[in-house]
């Protein structure tokens, strides 16, 4: 799977989130100190929601951990959790491309302890407002809860709570063992920084029926398997699905992860020991180990009794998934700025295709677009909006409610990269860089979007913004919602390549 971004960042705060003065939040016998912005919203930066996972506790399910009686600063955000310089090499390539200076990207600190999440809301305004979940993309890998554009103060000043969680990344998140009782740590983090948030929410005004996930990339398929796990089911009752898809269909293969485990206790550990070894390594030495270890694999859950016991894919063919109100979309160009200059369409044929197929998709392509345009258009049908909206339908037919959208806005100089794999979400937060460059019109897409956004967290069914009300999902109609230079409405413009994609090797 390519690189799915985290979100464009720059690190310093902008005018806007400045710390002016203190701000308290009482839950029980625990007193959370965050910091009031100047925009009168308040932030609570770095709250513990586990047991650190170090140690003893590494590889096994987070701890909830007992609120501390008394104060507890939540003035700072914690560091991110232990990974590569991946994330930040990715957003130095995007910059490049766009003439965009790197150096306006620095890394946050990182550290095996990272159990944390943050909240912003409105202290002075009417209790009970809805709450949005949001969980970081990044391949499982990479990624922070509050790189800057996933900062919720611009939301929280439109009426909701919003609450980022992190979660422990590659190997530490996802480590199969033949010792390990349980699997899929990541999703037990997840699972627990969601029970935080409906036992405790209401103290900082949020609705602890009406909570919404949300996610990008690897974050949405995370939020999708949270909705169906039974760490979870029934804890959130929306999911806000971006540009996430190709795990519909499957998860990990477990003989495989459990090969990768025991191949990283190899490279760990020279004598016997095992699991307990393993644990008396420094995280340090775990993530350079996993680098080379899991190089070239993508972590996905693995099919497990008490975390994930099946894929989306079959829960749908089963007719059991839950009934849950979704929105959820791709953007037109999620592939563009991953293709390499040698690739052709021809290999792409034949590396994902049985020859079967070959005929039926290459009658839906346009001959005369190049194949660079040609190869975008199969890679995000094939690995983003195809399994969306069979996403999509599967929901329906569970008699939820599925809202779709396609985003295409481009950027001035952006045409490199056109709408890029997480191009909408400076967007959807209302947060711009600086560097993004950023006009009249993309400030009047932004306000848009949070009203479709924010209308759909809090009754289940997207507002209307300008001339484009957002149809339901319906699989014999399939109307979808275009979010670029202008709205409209329009047919899912990619149904016949969708059904000639079928079988697509994984």
């Amino acid at each position: 799977m390519m690189r799915p971004t985290l979100l464009l960042l720059v690190v310093l705060a902008t005018a806007s989130c400045t710390p002016v003065q203190s701000a308290s939040v009482s839950v029980g016998a625990t007193s959370y100190q965050g910091v009031e912005l100047d925009s009168g919203i308040e932030a609570f930066r770095g709250i513990p929601f586990a047991l650190p996972p170090t140690g003893e506790r590494r590889w096994r399910k987070p701890e909830p951990l007992e609120p501390p009686r008394g104060s507890v600063d939540a003035t700072r955000f914690a560091p991110a959790c232990m990974q590569t310089s991946s994330g930040v090499d990715w957003y130095h390539n995007l910059m490049k491309k766009v003439g965009a200076d790197p150096a306006q990207f620095p890394a946050p600190a990182y550290s095996e302890d990272c159990l944390y999440l943050n909240v912003w809301t409105d202290l002075s305004a009417a209790p009970e407002r809805p709450v949005v979940v949001y969980i970081h993309g990044g391949s499982n890998t990479g990624g922070w809860s509050y790189e800057p554009n996933y900062r919720g103060a611009a939301l929280a000043e439109q009426g909701v709570v919003v609450v980022s969680v992190a979660y422990r990344l590659g190997a530490f998140g996802f480590l199969s063992h033949p010792e390990l009782p349980d699997r899929n740590f990541a999703l037990h983090d997840l699972a627990l920084a969601l029970h935080w948030v409906k036992d405790h929410i209401a103290a900082f005004g949020g609705d602890p029926g009406r909570i919404t996930l949300m996610g990008e990339s690897a974050g949405a398929a995370n939020a999708s398997h949270l909705m169906v796990s039974p760490l979870s089911a029934g804890l959130a009752n929306r999911l806000i699905h971006q540009s996430g898809g190709w795990q519909f269909d499957g998860l990990a293969d477990p003989a495989e992860a459990e090969s990768r485990g025991l191949a990283l206790e190899r490279t760990l550990v020279t004598a016997e020991g095992g699991l307990d070894a393993m644990r008396q390594r420094s995280a340090k030495s775990v993530l350079e180990a996993a680098t080379e270890v899991y190089e070239d694999y993508y972590f996905s859950p693995v099919p497990d009794s008490s975390s994930l016991p099946a894929p989306l894919g079959e829960l749908a063919d089963r007719e059991a998934l839950p009934p849950f109100d979704l929105l959820l979309g791709t953007n037109a160009d999620e592939a563009l700025m991953y293709l390499e200059s040698d690739d052709t369409v021809r290999r792409w044929l034949a590396e994902n295709l049985e020859p079967r197929q070959r005929a039926a998709v290459t009658d839906e392509l346009d001959p005369t677009k190049t194949d660079r345009e040609q190869l975008n258009r199969l890679d995000t049908a094939a690995r983003f909006a195809c399994p969306s909206m069979r996403l999509a339908n599967a929901v329906a037919r569970a008699g939820g409610r599925s809202f779709v959208y396609q985003f295409t806005r481009v950027r001035d100089g952006f045409k490199a990269v056109g709408a890029y794999h997480g191009a909408e979400l400076p967007y959807v937060f209302d947060t711009h860089d600086e560097w993004l460059p950023t006009h009249a019109h993309d400030r009047e897409l932004t306000a848009k979007m949070v009203d479709y956004w924010l209308s759909f967290a809090a009754n289940g069914t997207p507002g209307k913004a300008g001339a484009a009300s957002w149809p339901r999902w319906r699989a014999d109609s399939q109307r979808v919602l275009v979010l670029g230079d202008t709205l409209s409405v329009q047919a899912f413009p990619d149904d016949a390549l969708c059904r000639a994609l079928v079988g697509l090797s994984r």
